[in-house]
């Protein structure tokens, strides 16, 4: 992809975004709204190493040892002749931050669930930790997340609606809750006076078994990896994503380690100025949580339900649609596509070609279709709406 067509995917998406956005539960929408475009592009700053393919890895075939969900070997090839374990990870309230085991994971998906809330699914494929969670309850959303990775799907409990989907589905077969049948996949432990849910990965292939599931390994081919790249992006030191008063992160890029390091709120706030951000921590680790790739997916969001009392919210990421991905300091704006419900997703750029994941795990944050993009010199900022 050539430097004239990502800047004309920019100002298309740009130009899209440029209604105002939609407020969240009548929250402000305090952010700037003058766009600056760079006017040079940064050269890229990867290099072509020799122990990476300068061609590449993926999209459709990958070597035996080589996690297709990340690009990279791993330290146990048996995890790769298994199905991927997609755990749902509570994100508020905030007393029950850190959360566990999100370093481990391959990929993570965070979605906005209701009244200004977000929650994660997390998809492990290379490796399996002991402590995943909080686990929490399910959403339409990770219907299609589970589809996309022919994974096996850890929760506690589900809106009814949303339960009757997922046994109606074609991943009804690969449920997994709280039972005598998934203990100590899935078990409980008091943690400052609560009790919790959490999933132990190293115990679910047992589970499995007593359930009947199938944890043969199946394909989830689809992503493409490379350390090089041959087109400019934008700077973006900075990716701030605001879903509501109560949920913003803001994604800092660390040049020591080639990683963006994700900073979450610690307030709830009215205005831009309110907001107070800290460094998110894995809670098995105390290593800050990062990413090699922060994807922003802009997808279709509609209300299932909505009064005073209730709030249930739809996502269709069945098809195409904007999306930027944030790697080695520099972002670019290319689509991301799925083009069935088993479809892994993936990026290409405006010539319909695969565009490269930094080899490593990627952050995919799930916005609303008509979410406003602003960009200041190398900051950006992602506000959440519902068209």
């Amino acid at each position: 992809m050539k430097k004239d067509t990502i800047l004309f995917m920019l100002i298309a998406m740009l130009l899209a975004a440029c209604s105002p956005a939609a407020a969240v539960d009548g929250e402000s929408t305090n952010v700037p709204t003058v766009i600056n475009l760079p006017t040079d592009t940064v050269e890229p700053t990867v290099v072509p190493t020799s122990d990476y393919p300068v061609e590449g890895i993926g999209p459709s075939e990958y070597p035996e040892n080589v996690n297709p969900l990340t690009g990279l070997e791993v330290e146990d090839p048996q995890t790769l002749n298994e199905r991927v374990a997609a755990v749902k990870v509570e994100n508020l309230p905030r007393e029950h931050r850190p959360q566990y085991g999100l370093n481990a994971a391959d990929l993570v998906y965070e979605y906005y669930t209701e009244f200004g809330s977000t929650r994660f699914i997390a998809l492990f494929h290379g490796q399996a930790p002991e402590q995943v969670g909080p686990v929490r309850s399910a959403r339409f959303f990770d219907i299609q997340v589970v589809q996309s990775y022919k994974a096996t799907f850890l929760f506690g409990g589900a809106y009814s609606a949303v339960y009757s989907r997922m046994w109606n589905s074609d991943i009804s077969p690969r449920l997994v809750v709280e039972g005598n049948s998934s203990y100590p996949a899935l078990y409980r432990q008091s943690v400052d006076g609560d009790n919790l849910l959490f999933a132990n990965l190293t115990k679910l292939p047992e589970a499995l078994t007593k359930l009947g599931i199938d944890n043969q390994a199946q394909d989830i081919s689809g992503m493409f990896f490379s350390k090089t790249l041959d087109v400019n992006g934008y700077p973006a030191t900075e990716v701030t994503v605001h879903f509501s008063n109560a949920v913003y992160n803001r994604w800092v890029y660390d040049s020591t380690s080639g990683k963006y390091q994700r900073y979450v709120d610690q307030n709830n706030a009215a205005t831009v100025a309110d907001e107070n951000y800290d460094l998110l921590v894995d809670k098995t680790t105390d290593e800050a949580i990062s990413a090699d790739n922060v994807v922003t997916l802009f997808v279709p969001y509609s209300f299932y339900v909505k009064n005073a009392t209730e709030e249930v919210v739809d996502v269709n990421m069945v098809g195409s649609g904007d999306a930027l991905i944030a790697r080695d300091g520099q972002i670019f704006p290319v689509y991301w596509k799925r083009e069935t419900s088993s479809s892994t997703l993936t990026l290409v750029d405006g010539d319909g070609n695969a565009f490269p994941f930094k080899p490593g795990n990627t952050w995919f944050e799930v916005v609303g279709s008509s979410s406003q993009k602003v960009q200041q010199d190398n900051t950006w900022r992602i506000t959440f709406a519902i068209p």
